[in-house]
């Protein structure tokens, strides 16, 4: 599946639809046999795509996809348990969820009692996905044609789907609809809507309108509803109201049992944590339950399993030196710690910044050989942080991406982000190419983008060796052919900034040769190009993409366009050229911009028949309706400048009626006549020359007419296109 995925990405030839369906099977039966039933949105959207392809590739009369209606089933029973970090992502599960059950439906009584299974799980999925008022439809309409067929569970199911989407009318209209079909809003049910509130969205007023609602219907709660309000009590200072609820609790629905006494004994220890008792108190808490069940006569003994909910209260408060005496308070108790309780510290550990003390806890866990999590989030939390420790330790995170190996457990993107980010840094491209060919291609879009954003801030960051960029540049476009066109031309001007523009050259070309549209040059890509090769004065590579512009038949140029083929041409001393294509801006439809007469008088400095072409540009400034600006004024005393005209410059400088920027006609004049203009400034216009001559000098540079090597003010006379 993966393979198809890039294949599809790269628009190569796929898997056959044999390998592809034996694909989907061996990976559900894999989630079956080693008792994981849920899939992240990754995979999700891998199955979604590989039963899209087959459906879409499958033949006129042809019924079968080559998957079994047990396959089916089966991937509806993972996508029932499977919980996406992503709300936009639920989306692809309700599309998958609704393609299994239409083609299991299509095989009508062939299906069997598969067919009803299915029929229950897209009930839920759709209820517990955020489309309740979908599941009601097909609930109502199936009940009411064969209710046996329908799990009654249903109902509960689309009434916390309703909670899910905040829509309490729906939820009140849900009850009535239940109870006229016979299914009474019991506790049970009752149970399953506080259980959404506390343990989903952990939302104490609705936890408290739905408790007092249940009261108010004569439901009893039922233990476990107790336990969970009064969890969402201590974790979020409800004692006062946790308070009444705890005592009726403690009186009413516990045994003289050891077990129930366990029970309360927790809940008592957590309350006085919750409460703020000091940890000698809560011992002493502990020492004196202890002491009042020996006295009567239950010799009950305190177990791993109170102190635990202490280490996670601690915690949950970022108190990890609290967590550490709880842990300590049951080891001087004799109570050897737990998986949870070493996952606990793992997590509390890593959380504080710890990480010694979350890798001991780790590698606690492993030599204990506890049945490892099948949740890797704390296990990239490690790894992320492992790999933004400096300095890096290296050692660490290979041992860890070694066992993660081990135990067929896959790193999410952000644990590949950071560690495709260390590989970078560190230069270890191999290892940085086996990462992302065994894990790029199996995140969504939206987790693909994360790692590729990686790649581009690297590439973009001017402190990192132009070598180590280009490599990583390369390996980006290769695995990520769906980088947008915003970062790849990011990266050109990158390039330019470098000084490479063989380089800036080479990432138009490949956005040039792109079979997708939207990854091709536009207007602005060209642009940008075309005013960055003018700095660069690379010639050469200005013709190569000049030509390739010349053969892009998806593109209709403007004045923009034009404007920077002029800057390009004049970068590259080529000023007749830029004339040529001031003449075609000219004459064409949309006409000249303020910046296209900046670009004509500035090649005019330099052009053979600048004198002429300036007079005539300037002549033709009223017909072309082009206001003339301050800027133009001097850009065209400048070009007569250039053209050795000193005299006439001085003046225009006098007519003008405001003054002109002296630094900029003085630069643009031969080194022979700098002094003159100097001496004459000083003289005319002593406070303003003074203002130029406190600025920094430099040799002009190699495409910077007149080549003289003549010094000149450090004026910015940059010009956009």
């Amino acid at each position: 599946m993966l393979e198809l995925n890039h294949a599809l990405i790269k628009h190569e030839r796929p898997p056959s639809r044999l390998a592809l369906a034996k694909a989907f099977s061996a990976f559900v039966l894999d989630r079956h046999m080693r008792q994981r039933l849920s899939v992240d949105d990754s995979q999700i959207g891998l199955l979604l795509m590989t039963l899209r392809y087959l459906q879409d590739t499958r033949t006129a009369g042809e019924t079968s996809l080559g998957l079994s209606v047990e396959d089916m089933v089966n991937t509806l029973q993972l996508l029932k348990n499977s919980k996406s970090k992503e709300p936009e992502e639920l989306d692809v599960h309700i599309r998958l969820a609704n393609s299994l059950y239409e083609e299991v439906d299509r095989l009508g009584e062939v299906a069997g009692d598969d067919r009803a299974e299915a029929l229950n799980s897209l009930i839920k999925i759709l209820a517990l996905k955020r489309r309740p008022e979908e599941a009601q439809k097909l609930l109502e309409k199936h009940w009411q044609h064969n209710s046996s067929v329908i799990d009654p569970n249903q109902w509960k199911n689309v009434l916390v789907g309703f909670a899910l989407v905040g829509d309490q009318n729906k939820m009140f209209d849900m009850i009535e609809m239940m109870e006229k079909h016979g299914v009474p809003f019991s506790s049970h049910v009752h149970q399953a809507v506080i259980a959404y509130y506390t343990k989903t969205t952990k939302d104490v007023e609705m936890t408290k309108t739905w408790y007092e609602i249940g009261m108010a219907r004569g439901i009893e709660p039922t233990r476990r509803t107790d336990l969970l309000v009064l969890t969402l009590c201590i974790y979020n200072n409800e004692l006062a109201w946790g308070e009444p609820i705890l005592r009726l609790f403690l009186d009413t629905k516990l045994q003289k049992t050891p077990n129930d006494i366990k029970v309360s004994w927790k809940l008592i220890l957590q309350w006085a944590v919750a409460k703020g008792k000091r940890f000698e108190e809560v011992d002493r808490l502990l020492d004196l339950l202890v002491q009042k069940s020996q006295e009567e006569g239950l010799n009950v003994r305190p177990d791993i399993d109170m102190i635990n909910p202490l280490i996670k209260f601690a915690a949950s408060q970022n108190d990890a030196y609290a967590a550490e005496r709880y842990l300590g308070l049951g080891l001087k108790r004799g109570l050897k710690p737990d998986y949870k309780t070493r996952l606990l510290q793992f997590e509390y550990r890593i959380q504080s910044g710890d990480l010694d003390g979350a890798k001991a806890a780790y590698d606690e866990l492993k030599d204990k050989q506890y049945e490892m999590f099948d949740n890797i989030a704390p296990l990239d939390r490690l790894l992320v942080a492992l790999c933004n420790r400096k300095p890096t330790r290296h050692a660490a995170i290979r041992e860890l991406i070694e066992d993660l190996d081990q135990r067929k457990m896959r790193p999410g993107p952000d644990a590949v982000s950071a560690l495709a980010l260390v590989y970078l840094q560190n230069g270890d491209l191999q290892d940085l190419v086996d990462l992302l060919n065994v894990h790029a291609y199996r995140f969504s879009p939206k987790q693909r983008t994360s790692i590729r954003n990686v790649f581009v801030t690297y590439c973009l960051d001017p402190s990192v060796l132009t070598a180590k960029v280009w490599d990583a540049y390369n390996i980006l476009r290769r695995t990520f052919s769906e980088l947008d066109l915003q970062s790849r031309t990011q990266m050109m001007s990158a390039f330019f900034e470098r000084g490479r523009s063989d380089m800036a050259t080479h990432v138009f070309g490949h956005m040039r040769h792109l079979d997708m549209p939207e990854m091709r040059p536009t207007i602005d890509t060209y642009v940008a190009y075309f005013e960055g090769i003018g700095k660069a004065a690379d010639l050469e590579s200005l013709g190569l993409v000049y030509n390739m512009l010349k053969l892009d038949n998806t593109l209709e140029p403007d004045t923009k366009l034009y404007n920077s083929l002029m800057l390009a041409h004049l970068g590259c001393r080529d000023a007749q050229e830029s004339l040529r294509i001031w003449d075609d801006i000219v004459h064409s439809r949309e006409g000249p911009t303020s910046n296209s007469v900046l670009i004509a008088l500035r090649a005019c400095e330099m052009a053979s028949d600048g004198e002429k072409r300036a007079r005539d540009i300037w002549s033709r400034l009223a017909r072309l309706e082009i206001q003339i600006t301050e800027e133009i004024y001097t850009a065209y005393v400048g070009a007569l400048a250039g053209q050795s005209l000193f005299d006439e410059c001085l003046e225009l400088i006098n007519k003008a009626e405001k003054e002109i920027e002296l630094g900029t006609v003085h630069n643009a004049l031969p080194v022979s006549e700098q002094g003159a203009m100097s001496q004459w400034a000083s003289e005319y216009y002593p406070l303003t020359w003074e203002e130029v001559k406190k600025l920094s000098k430099r040799k002009r540079q190699g495409n910077e007419y007149p080549y003289d090597g003549g010094m000149v003010y450090n004026i910015n006379r940059d010009i956009r296109a």
